[in-house]
């Protein structure tokens, strides 16, 4: 009986990590600094780990002329949105 328990519990870790790596997990974000003329703007890329590679989605509103600090404060859900 044990080791149905255990066998159970495998296959669910291994559903809920094909599920999580389809849908991308964060793994980190990039920001891209653009100057017009004497303004700056900053745009958040959050990246995605993916079974076949990463992917990076631009933050939806990042694009402000906030400072580096303040457009870093914006979130990055830990799945990716699936549209």
């Amino acid at each position: 009986m044990r080791r149905l328990g255990w066998a159970f519990f495998a296959l669910v870790v291994i559903v809920l990590t094909g599920y999580m790596l389809n849908r991308g997990i964060y793994i980190g974000h990039t920001m891209t600094a653009y100057r017009v003329g004497d303004r700056t703007f900053f745009l958040k890329h959050c990246r995605y780990l993916h079974l076949n590679g990463t992917d990076e989605v631009s933050v939806a509103g990042s694009f402000t002329r906030n400072t580096a600090a303040e457009t870093e404060s914006d979130f990055c859900p830990p799945l990716k949105n699936v549209k």
